[in-house]
């Protein structure tokens, strides 16, 4: 297997996108944006049970045992559609763990032991903005993930344990086994500066748990990532980060993913009129965003269609998309640039709107490194550092790459912006700070693989 192979292996920030939806689970949607008593009565006399309504965005989830429900739902009058819910498969990779004045790393002095293999905080000079005074504090940052990890001892300061939940039924937010993907994409955003193990981007900021993914099998619904959203904006949040991306994209040539996608839509745009700027990751195909309409795509057995393919979410209407930059060697040489794009980042000047460290495993050879307390493959370096679990022992650190750990860079640095001007911002302030202060990168301007820029931390809480 490849050093490429591995460093995919160890990172998600894709999905695979499964055809099968739940039978009995609908999502309807108002032609307005509300769903009030009146409208939820004609759709159980239609024949549906509604087992959650978001009268903010309009949509309401249904189950029914009738194979007829939502051909009847979609004739009740205001009623702008009712279709199956979807079920997308995440992938549930295993890190590669170890046990467990500022400067940049590496060689920063840092008493957090693991701080000098933070690589990335250098490529957005995090030390820069805690240097200035900005941290996070008085900014909720909500996690839609896989969960979290409760007891690690960087990341328990910052948990807001009382407003986390989960939309994954039969499972906690809290986890004991299965995917460390949400604890790693937590530890970049806010991991404690406590002298332990790593520090967050925004080290203050309070954290949220939104449960959207299963940690036993990687699924999550249409159903749990709106609710998620919503969730979060009713609780207070200014920054949500989502992880996610379907693998190979998502085909919204058909009718009825196409109105899943405007219910969640209706949710990121619902966050954002609550002040809550969503913050997503690109998706790890290697593939150009502005050329994905009209695509081709074959099955095994020889058979081709036309397919009208979306990153999902990172295409959505109001959203902060984020593609992945790695080193190649930094473990070898500290000074090589942090910032090419990744080798199986998605990219595109339509879709991209920052770039940020998300790592990559393209450096060949098993020479072995040391930086800090660690010794390993070189390759293994160029990946980004943060914490993790395994089962039965939550305080663990790892290395993962994919536009999943390059998103919450992003997000923390959202968090630094937010806190410096008073934990309240209106996201298009928020956005107008990151493009303003992003270093431009490749092609002037917004360009294919950077967006505005790779964002810059220190500069952005001098705006």
């Amino acid at each position: 297997m490849s050093n490429l192979s591995r460093a995919i292996t160890v990172a998600l920030g894709t999905l695979g996108f499964a055809a099968s939806a739940h039978a009995a689970t609908y999502v309807v949607t108002a032609k307005s944006q509300n769903f009030d008593t009146v409208l939820a009565r004609k759709i159980e006399a239609a024949g549906g049970t509604i087992t959650s309504r978001l009268p903010q965005i309009g949509v309401a989830f249904v189950q029914s045992s009738d194979p007829n429900f939502a051909t009847r739902a979609a004739k009740v009058p205001g009623v702008r559609s009712a279709v199956a819910d979807v079920t997308l498969q995440f992938e549930q990779p295993e890190p590669l763990q170890i046990s467990e004045d500022f400067a940049n790393p590496p060689n920063s002095g840092d008493n957090d032991r693991f701080f000098d293999l933070q690589w990335g905080h250098a490529a957005i000079d995090a030390a820069g903005a805690w240097n200035a005074g900005y941290r996070g504090a008085g900014v909720r940052v909500a996690v839609l993930d896989s969960g979290v990890y409760c007891t690690h001892v960087d990341i328990a300061p910052n948990l807001l344990a009382a407003d986390s939940t989960s939309f994954v039924p039969g499972e906690s937010y809290c986890n004991t086994s299965g995917s460390s993907h949400g604890t790693h994409t937590f530890g970049t955003i806010g991991a404690a500066d406590n002298g332990i193990g790593t520090i967050g981007v925004a080290p203050d900021a309070k954290l949220m748990a939104v449960k959207v993914l299963s940690a036993a099998t990687g699924s999550g619904s249409f159903e749990g990532i709106i609710s998620g959203i919503v969730y979060a904006a009713d609780h207070g949040a200014d920054v949500i980060n989502m992880s996610l991306g379907v693998r190979g994209g998502l085909d919204i040539g058909g009718k009825e993913v196409a109105e899943l996608v405007n219910a969640t839509k209706r949710a990121v745009q619902y966050a954002r009129s609550q002040n809550a700027i969503t913050i997503v990751s690109a998706g790890n195909d290697g593939r150009d965003l502005d050329h994905d309409a009209g695509v081709q795509i074959c099955d095994d057995d020889g058979v081709c269609y036309r397919a009208n393919l979306r990153a999902f979410p990172a295409q959505l209407p109001n959203v902060v998309s984020v593609s992945a930059l790695a080193p190649e060697g930094w473990a070898i040489d500290p000074t090589t640039d942090l910032d090419p794009l990744a080798s199986y980042s998605n990219y595109g000047s339509s879709a991209i709107s920052f770039g940020a460290p998300g790592g990559d495993g393209r450096l060949p050879g098993t020479q072995l490194c040391q930086v800090g307390p660690v010794v390993q493959q070189c390759w293994v370096f160029d990946l980004v550092f943060s914490t993790t679990s395994v089962s039965g022992a939550s305080n663990f650190y790892g290395w993962m790459a994919g536009t999943s750990m390059a998103a919450p860079h992003v997000s923390g640095v959202a968090a630094l912006i937010i806190g410096k001007h008073g934990g309240e911002m209106a996201p298009a302030d928020v956005e107008r700070i990151l493009r303003a202060s992003a270093d431009d990168l490749g092609k002037p301007g917004k360009d294919d693989a950077y967006g505005y820029g790779r964002v810059n931390a220190a500069r952005a809480v001098q705006l």
